[in-house]
């Protein structure tokens, strides 16, 4: 837990709160004196969210927000500022995937990733900014992934778009320091949320691709600490836990240093594919 009353009094929006590590971000955010505003797509799930938070006499409001709908984005955003007076933080945290062989994805795949991975960032953290800088100050969290600093090889579309919310946040973070507003990206090593279950997979499933990767998973609550901690201090990429920037680190060294490793993941995703394939012909 992060000790410090950074987020005191602060109002927070945060997407893709219904689950996961959006829903540990409201839940902590609110546990440290902010007034949290769960958004999602999902009524069910972000009401869910925001009533426990109500019930644990905590402050905290629910909103549907589609990311992928930039009108909508800029409503909900400017109705939050409007409302409480200022936004002082927006955590931008909802994302989807698809898994697979990029020969074997087509444009509306792709897109629908981009749409809401990228394009939702940038909506949020346009309108955001243009809120904080217009008070001269406010924190924006950008939640990436370690897949956005790695090659991330069955997973194309996560990871360019990963790739590009780090270069969205380090390139806005210089140009926003004059003005007071602060910018961060998060890029989390493995984390056990439901994208692990709820991505599909081209050729295979779930269960083979958690056996190809065989690593342990930092749960949800504690991605939203080390988050939050990182935030605090105003660090500009947050990379956990050790493992995560270990690889990092190397692959900044001498990037080709996890080309066998990529190699040897590709040849176990095909070798899954192929068993299932296999499997349905004998049915």
């Amino acid at each position: 837990m992060t000790k410090t009353n950074y987020f005191q009094g602060k109002v927070a929006v945060v997407t893709g709160a219904g689950a996961g590590i959006g829903a540990e971000l409201a839940r902590h955010l609110a546990r440290q004196g902010a007034h949290v505003v769960v958004t999602g797509r999902s009524p069910g799930n972000v009401g869910e969210t925001a009533c426990r938070l109500r019930d644990d006499g905590l402050s905290a409001e629910d909103c549907l927000l589609d990311v992928s709908d930039p009108a909508q984005v800029e409503a909900v955003y400017r109705r939050i500022a409007e409302k409480h007076g200022r936004l002082d933080l927006a955590f931008h945290n909802a994302g989807i995937s698809i898994a697979g062989e990029m020969r074997d994805l087509d444009l509306c795949q792709w897109k629908k990733v981009i749409d809401v991975n990228l394009m939702g960032v940038l909506y949020g953290t346009v309108v955001a900014y243009s809120i904080m800088a217009g008070r001269g100050t406010g924190h924006i969290v950008n939640i990436s992934s370690l897949a956005g600093l790695l090659p991330f090889p069955v997973k194309a579309p996560y990871s360019a778009t990963k790739h590009a919310i780090v270069g969205l946040s380090t390139t806005l973070r210089a140009e926003a320091a004059d003005l007071g507003v602060r910018v961060t990206v998060a890029c989390p090593g493995l984390v056990a949320t439901d994208i692990w279950t709820k991505t599909p997979i081209m050729g295979a499933t779930p269960e083979d691709v958690l056996g190809i990767i065989r690593a342990p998973m930092m749960s949800a609550e504690k991605a939203a600490e080390k988050i939050l901690e990182g935030t605090a201090k105003n660090r500009a990429v947050i990379t956990f836990p050790f493992s995560a920037r270990a690889l990092w680190y190397l692959y900044r060294i001498h990037p080709g240093i996890l080309d066998p490793l990529g190699r040897k993941l590709m040849r176990d995703f095909r070798r899954a594919k192929e068993k299932r394939r296999k499997m349905k012909e004998k049915e």
